[in-house]
């Protein structure tokens, strides 16, 4: 989520992703972190369009006018929400598309960053899920780009894994980006609308499925050749 940056006042570029054309004077980084987190536990349990900016205020500890220094509106506070939180979420993958594993264990590591974000905290979810999705202007203008960047990341990995012969070369990585993203999607969403405390699959239960498709194949194989040479 949001990040503190220590007591002082909140630098220009912070403000200005926040919608600000200016920081307001005596910022307080501390203070915006708690209307960020309240907006998350509002949106989240009211829904974006019945939250109101007085209530993310009380739950802040705030005055509603301090709500209105930080940020223009409670679209542009759903927005620095949807915005911080993929930042941090995009920071971590690119680490792990970077790193040293094998593709199938790169692959795992993004997928599993997709699930623990959203399956970590029922609000932040319940914002991601539906709450962001209510509205396509809303998709528009704030999920396009970093989702983008995020198939990126998943599409890097899985052409690794063409071009080493760790995965099928007939595998279309667009394809495979999207029941990938689908899969996790699905499971986030039935997750949240259960009432379980977890998720039905973790990632690696989910990409090793789509790894290994539906198919029996080699088990099928082996099972066959110790039916015709029991020992």
């Amino acid at each position: 989520m949001a990040h503190s940056a220590g007591r002082d006042a909140l630098p220009e570029a912070a403000l200005a992703a926040a919608g600000e054309e200016r920081a307001p004077a005596g910022a307080d980084p501390e203070k915006r972190r708690r209307i960020l987190e309240a907006a998350v536990r509002t949106f989240g349990r009211r829904g974006f369009h019945e939250a109101r900016i007085a209530e993310i205020a009380a739950a802040a500890k705030v005055a509603e006018g301090t709500v209105y220094l930080y940020f223009r509106s409670k679209e542009d506070l759903l927005g620095v929400v949807f915005d911080e939180s993929m930042d941090d979420v995009l920071a971590k993958g690119r680490a792990i598309a970077r790193s040293k594993g094998s593709a199938g264990e790169r692959l795992t590591g993004l997928v599993d960053l997709h699930l623990e974000f959203i399956g970590s905290d029922r609000d932040l979810a319940s914002v991601f899920q539906i709450e962001l999705r209510r509205s396509a202007r809303l998709v528009e203008r704030f999920s396009r780009s970093k989702l983008v960047e995020y198939f990126r990341l998943l599409g890097g990995v899985l052409r690794d894994g063409i071009a080493s012969g760790e995965f099928r070369r007939d595998l279309d990585p667009r394809l495979a980006v999207r029941v990938l993203f689908g899969a996790s999607d699905e499971i986030l969403s039935e997750w949240l609308m259960s009432g379980e405390k977890k998720p039905a699959a973790d990632a690696k239960q989910l990409v090793g499925t789509l790894l290994r498709g539906f198919a029996a194949g080699e088990e099928k194989h082996v099972a066959a050749r110790r039916r015709r040479n029991p020992r």
